[in-house]
């Protein structure tokens, strides 16, 4: 495959996954409606963060490395699940008596908080690894040049960080949390929606 058509597929499959509902794209939605628009693109640069940090690994072969290692991945496996129902259950646990000074007013927090939050949800999250392990086996290979290998990675860190911002802004419009006002179970909708993903994701891999 030629260099620059690997880079475009690279980049276009990565893209396919954002349509994906998985944990990535809760984080940033709930954060954006519960918390406002900084908070949202702030938590969403985390999770672009560490798509940067899982796709550099995968591009030098570090990340089958991962999951050869069975404690390791066993590990990641165990602890991300653990965080991403913990942040489910607090979700359900905050939005059950839903004030609307709060609806009005976006929570405000220290801007590590959502960042931290966003890097966490994509760390420790096994399907990230398992992803950029599939598609640079499909798109890249020991030919591939170096600068063909930046740039998909650049795409990848790019396209995501478009993508967050683009969820945060889109969530954090007022008719959308004046929605979420009036339909105040969707975070928990979507905590048991990210619970059952977890428990089936992890039985599949069980």
């Amino acid at each position: 495959m030629e260099p620059f058509h690997a880079v475009v597929l690279t980049v276009s499959l990565f893209v396919l996954t954002f349509f994906n509902p998985g944990a990535n794209l809760f984080v940033v939605v709930q954060t954006s409606l519960a918390s406002g628009r900084r908070a949202g693109v702030i938590t969403g640069l985390g999770v672009a963060t560490g798509d940067a940090f899982y796709s550099g690994l995968g591009l030098f072969g570090l990340a089958t490395l991962i999951t050869q290692c069975e404690a390791v991945f066993s590990l990641i496996k165990i602890v991300g699940g653990a965080y991403l129902l913990w942040f489910a259950w607090n979700s359900i646990r905050h939005q059950a008596t839903p004030q609307m000074s709060t609806l009005q007013a976006p929570i405000a927090a220290p801007w590590t908080i959502f960042f931290r939050r966003g890097l966490m949800t994509d760390l420790s999250n096994p399907q990230t690894v398992l992803f950029f392990i599939s598609i640079f086996s499909v798109t890249l290979s020991a030919e591939t040049p170096t600068w063909a290998r930046l740039m998909a990675w650049g795409g990848i860190v790019l396209s995501s960080v478009i993508w967050r911002i683009f969820l945060s802004q889109a969530f954090s419009l007022p008719a959308v949390r004046r929605a979420y006002g009036r339909y105040s179970a969707l975070p928990v909708v979507l905590s048991a929606l990210l619970s059952g993903y977890l428990r089936s994701d992890f039985s599949m891999k069980a």
